[in-house]
């Protein structure tokens, strides 16, 4: 018969563990409203590939012109290529799968503090940082491809873990990285890091670099990443994605690299710098139970020196959520050490249980008002009107599609959703999606913000478009262009906030 208590014991965490599922839902719907039940901007990029795929013209942004790889997230942008087909809301498809692998991603953080022997403990504090930070909770369902990479990052890392301390397990990790490395190219370098710490590893413990269990990690690998990256090179003619040469230098890289280390410093700064502190704490996990924290710990701190190298993102913490699972499992395991330490001290056994579950309440609501009050909603979704720019950039998208003959051309600044939705063929002014104008060369790279420092209007302006549509009036000087009020839409605060801009015949 079972342990009453064991039992007893299994029932609670169960509930715990939906109680703290439920929390991240609720979270990440909060933000869906404020998106207006839709996605960002950037995630119908990706959607217009897909749009394009479905229709037999290959991964292209404009259809009939030589592929531009303007994303880079190919195995999300080919999981919407059906919900494209289809004909269905790919906006909510992606809403919904995004927050399907946020949960996923939340109770397998649960479950790896369990298999690195932590405890459960430890495992429901990680859940529960994860669902009150409000970048993760955000990027769950902003239509990007956030979610699954990190639910790919961690099956890959838990798994490589789980292999190198049974010699005899047949290795899968590779494929985990080779598919996260598909979903973001830093999924290469995660790997590579994974190679240095199983070298380093192999070196202290048995006196030699690898085994035939690491050759056959590195061969999965290779076989799967290797052949999806000979056809995008063949299929693109580029060693990086578009976006990269858009969006990053690799000439004179201090002023992008003081920008990004502002990122870090923002994001620091709106999670209190507690939960770098509680890092402090790891060295007091006992011998015993150390086991994954080195190799938590480097792919965390390599990640975020990355981050920082390339100058950071135009949201608050998009990038770092990708490795929040990660980085919550190392704050729950140096805070549960300092748990360790101070229950001993204390009168009772259950005073430091109760303690510790004020403690943790407080911490991560700490985590929700700063992170997601104070962070994402008061520094992206408010200052970037996030549900305004995207109903105002549908409801145009698609008035154009209906009034426009299909050989127009626009130039956009923004080219998500009025690509998406317009068909038309769409100049990206800030050149994810033109080869011409992501490889123009700026003096003041690394001093703007990331992604948006490369405005190639003249590049435009040479290709002629037939409309000009941009958020304000910056383009009222224009010579050969002129502001039109066109009808499509009645609402005041649309047409505030976009304006289009005719050719002069």
């Amino acid at each position: 018969m079972a342990d009453p208590s064991q039992t007893r014991g299994q029932l609670r965490a169960r509930i715990a563990l939906s109680a703290i599922a439920v929390l991240l839902v609720a979270h990440a719907l909060f933000y869906s409203v404020q998106l207006g039940w839709d996605v960002v901007d950037d995630a119908y990029i990706s959607f217009r590939y897909a749009q394009n795929a479905a229709r037999g013209y290959g991964l292209t942004f404009n259809r009939g012109e030589a592929p531009v790889e303007g994303y880079t997230n190919f195995l999300w942008t080919a999981l919407m290529i059906p919900a494209t087909g289809l004909g269905l809301p790919v906006g909510r498809v992606a809403l919904a799968l995004g927050l399907c692998l946020a949960v996923g991603g939340l109770l397998l953080t649960w479950r790896a503090a369990r298999s690195l022997g932590w405890g459960a403990g430890c495992g429901a504090l990680a859940a529960l940082l994860l669902a009150a930070d409000g970048s993760y909770a955000l990027w769950a369902v902003g239509g990007l491809e956030g979610p699954l990479f990190a639910l790919l990052l961690l099956l890959g890392a838990l798994t490589y873990l789980g292999e190198m301390r049974d010699p005899a397990k047949r290795p899968i990790s590779g494929l985990w990285f080779a598919l996260a490395a598909m979903t973001r190219p830093e999924g290469a370098l995660v790997f590579a890091l994974t190679g240095l710490h199983q070298v380093a590893t192999r070196l202290i413990r048995e006196r030699r670099g690898a085994a035939r269990q690491d050759w056959l990690r590195l061969g999965e690998f290779i076989i799967l990443w290797g052949a999806w990256f000979l056809w995008r090179w063949r299929y693109y003619g580029h060693l990086f994605p578009n976006s990269f040469y858009a969006k990053v230098t690799l000439e004179d890289t201090a002023a992008q690299t003081q920008r990004g280390l502002r990122y870090l410093s923002t994001y620091l700064r709106i999670h209190l710098g507690w939960p770098l502190l509680a890092l402090a704490f790891v060295p007091l996990v006992p011998r015993r139970g150390r086991y994954g924290v080195g190799y938590l710990l480097l792919m965390v701190g390599a990640y975020t020196a990355y981050i920082a190298y390339v100058g950071g993102d135009w949201s608050v913490g998009r990038f770092f959520a990708l490795l929040m699972p990660l980085f919550y499992l190392l704050v729950a395991r140096g805070l549960a050490s300092l748990g360790r330490w101070i229950g001993p001290r204390l009168p009772a056994r259950r005073l430091h249980r109760l303690l510790a579950s004020l403690a943790s309440l407080g911490l991560a609501g700490g985590l929700f008002v700063a992170s997601s009050l104070g962070g994402e909603l008061k520094l992206f979704i408010e200052p970037f009107n996030a549900r305004l720019a995207g109903e105002a950039r549908t409801t145009m998208g698609r008035w154009l599609h209906q009034h426009l003959p299909p050989d127009r051309v626009i130039a956009v600044d923004a080219a998500g959703q009025l690509a998406f939705y317009s068909e038309l063929r769409t100049i990206d002014l800030f050149g994810i999606n033109d080869v011409q104008i992501a490889r123009k060369r700026v003096s003041t790279m690394g001093q703007g913000t990331p992604g948006h420092e490369k405005f190639g209007l003249d590049e435009a302006l040479a290709r002629r478009p037939d409309y000009i549509i941009i958020y304000g009036t910056a383009l009222d000087y224009l010579a050969t262009y002129r502001r039109v009020d066109l009808p499509w839409t009645d609402v005041p605060e649309y047409r505030a906030f976009l304006s289009t801009y005719e050719w002069r015949e």
